[in-house]
């Protein structure tokens, strides 16, 4: 069996071969995100898994705790800068929704 290793010659994809031919699979992107209760550090190997696991941890904060600072790091500046435009306008978005407990207007009802 293949031991694993991390990839260093520069896949784009990810994915790494040891001597024994056998596959990995690396992060190729990483997210963290400041939690009033801690950093929640996210590392995946594609831009939909990023989004969909970052949206997940984003849409279960509070809304009073929102926005929360968030980092994304890709060798990619594309992939970079769609995810973090994309999860910052997902808290400005989440901040817009009316609470549980209010109306559109805000008040309590």
């Amino acid at each position: 069996m293949g031991r694993i290793s991390p990839a260093t010659s520069g896949h784009h994809s990810g994915l790494c071969e040891d001597a024994e031919g056998a596959g990995c699979v690396v992060a190729v992107i990483t997210i963290t995100i400041e939690l009033r209760t801690g950093t929640r550090h996210l590392a995946v190997n594609s831009e939909r898994s990023a989004a969909g696991y970052a949206e997940a941890v984003i849409e279960s904060i509070p809304r009073e705790a929102l926005p929360v600072p968030l980092t994304v790091s890709c060798a990619d500046p594309g992939v970079r800068n769609r995810l973090t435009s994309y999860l910052l306008d997902l808290q400005t978005e989440c901040l817009r929704m009316p609470s549980a407990n209010r109306n559109a207007s805000g008040a309590l009802g």
